[in-house]
């Protein structure tokens, strides 16, 4: 089974082996995300090579999940539980 660490932010990048991503919210509520690079983080960071880029606005509704992996991200409005494997 496995061991997430699971830390909620709103604005700001995030690096990891990222699983996958909670949008939070009331209701109506979206939350944006600026940018997304999918794949499996490695160690040294800056040897990660993503698989696909997502460099535009992507808005995600209230109480939906963005599927990994995701190596890097930017939140640009709203908030996230972020759910990083161990």
């Amino acid at each position: 089974m496995a061991e997430f660490q699971v830390i909620s932010s709103s604005l700001g990048s995030f690096t990891g082996s990222i699983e996958k991503m909670l949008a939070l919210g009331a209701n109506d509520a979206e939350c944006t995300l600026s940018r997304i690079e999918f794949g499996n983080m490695v160690n040294p960071e800056s040897s990660f090579t993503p698989t696909s880029i997502i460099s535009s606005d992507v808005i995600i509704p209230a109480g939906s999940y963005v599927e990994g992996p995701i190596g890097r991200v930017n939140i640009s409005a709203g908030g996230f539980l972020i759910y990083i494997k161990q």
